[in-house]
């Protein structure tokens, strides 16, 4: 078997360069750049992790790195990074897994990098903190995958908001959910939940649950509420310097209007939300065989907790992307919220097959071996998810975008964004 995961990581390669090649433009939204001036030069402001280590990096350098050759150059080198990271999870989740579930595996392994790859090497998020957000929370849920270092979830948490105060509710959830998955997992088979605080394994995991729940609140809080505090002072110097990488010498007016002076940007979004009101419905529609899929799943693997621990745990991990509700409700970029979605069932499903969890073993080796057996064409499920690609930001995807479009040609549902 292990010959046949080397074949399937070579494999994996080949389809990760191909996606690439496929969804690669040259060039990047002006909003990632625009991030590259945020530093904490200005204070303790929102989104400055990334620009500050870049502007060490300008420091160091020979080079004056603040300009849109460099700052691509800079972007193309932090995605081969992610490249690697999203490998090295996802074939040591493979080669951790039982065996009678390792094809299963494989098949949602190629349904991720199908949706990640595209997603952050096309134009609209080629550079994205989103990125860098999602490689914090892997590398946790790697590290709770090892069971060594597990403590510093809590750091790579609050880098993890430090990068994009959004990654509280795009990203946390799997961690949060494997450290309570694990709390609970410690004491599996009890019916009595209060077990939890006698354990010392059960009271480990919660120590770090709250540890990080109480770090990346107080991080979101200062963003959010504080940060911006000052941003009237250094707001023309940081344009000025955006504008210097931008890929038409331009900025990103919104993102320093919220994140730099505070401006609520509520009612210029209402247009969006409009759009994002008639796209997500659509497109939930042509994620229908997904979605049933997924609900069989959830039932079946409910139906395997007997006792009340056991049910909890699941639910728990079954419910932990909801941490992306406030994002769907107050926010408009609908396509990132869809792939955080996607991220989360991912790596905590590659998790748990990883650590060898029996009901998630069982309940995915049957759902796949079910959906070979029944329907001839089931492979086509691995096929029709590249229609969709890539994930953008307001808009979901290319093809959605294009349909809603031509619908509100004909009936004026929202004003088209510039």
């Amino acid at each position: 078997m292990k010959i046949k995961d080397n074949k399937f990581t070579w494999a994996m390669i080949l389809f990760t360069f191909v996606l690439f090649w496929n969804n690669f433009a040259g060039t990047t939204s002006n909003i990632n750049t625009t991030m590259l001036a945020f530093h904490y030069g200005y204070g303790f402001i929102s989104r400055g992790l990334l620009g500050t280590i870049y502007g060490v990096l300008n420091r160091i350098l020979p080079w004056d790195l603040y300009t849109f050759g460099w700052a691509m150059l800079f972007f193309e080198g932090c995605f081969l990074v992610f490249v690697v990271l999203l490998f090295l999870f996802c074939m040591k989740c493979l080669r951790m897994s039982d065996e009678k579930v390792k094809q299963s595996a494989r098949y949602f392994i190629i349904l991720y990098f199908i949706a990640a790859i595209p997603m952050f090497s096309s134009e609209y998020n080629l550079g994205r903190l989103d990125m860098y957000c999602l490689m914090c929370s892997m590398l946790s849920v790697l590290l709770m995958i090892y069971g060594k270092a597990e403590w510093l979830a809590v750091p790579l948490s609050a880098i993890g908001v430090m990068f994009h105060q959004g990654h509280v509710f795009m990203y946390m959830g799997m961690v949060l959910a494997m450290q309570l998955y694990k709390a609970l997992d410690a004491v599996k088979g009890q019916e009595d939940l209060r077990i939890i605080f006698s354990n010392k394994t059960s009271r480990k995991y919660l120590g770090m649950f709250l540890a990080t729940m109480l770090t990346v609140s107080a991080l979101f809080i200062w963003f959010e509420g504080f940060s911006h505090i000052d941003g009237e002072k250094f707001a023309d110097h940081l344009i000025d310097t955006a504008c210097s990488m931008g890929p038409d010498a331009d900025y990103h007016i919104e993102v320093v209007e919220h994140e730099i002076l505070g401006v609520d940007l509520s009612a210029k979004e209402w247009e969006y939300r409009k759009q994002n009101l008639v796209e997500f419905p659509l497109y939930c529609l042509f994620m229908l065989p997904y979605i049933l899929i997924a609900l069989g799943f959830a039932r079946e693997l409910l139906g395997l907790a007997k006792t009340k621990i056991d049910k909890v745990k699941y639910i728990i991990v079954l419910a932990g992307v909801l941490t992306i509700l406030p994002d769907m409700i107050l926010k408009v970029d609908y396509g990132r919220w869809i792939f955080s979605i996607i991220s989360y069932y991912a790596v905590v499903l590659l998790a748990l097959l990883a650590m060898r969890d029996t009901a998630v073993t069982e309940v995915s080796r049957q759902t796949v071996d079910r959906l070979r057996s029944k329907y001839p064409y089931a492979v086509l499920l691995l096929i029709y998810p590249l229609l969709f690609q890539p994930l953008m930001h307001i808009s979901i995807c290319p093809l959605t975008e294009r349909i809603v479009n031509i619908l509100n040609m004909h009936l004026h549902i929202w004003i088209p964004w510039q």
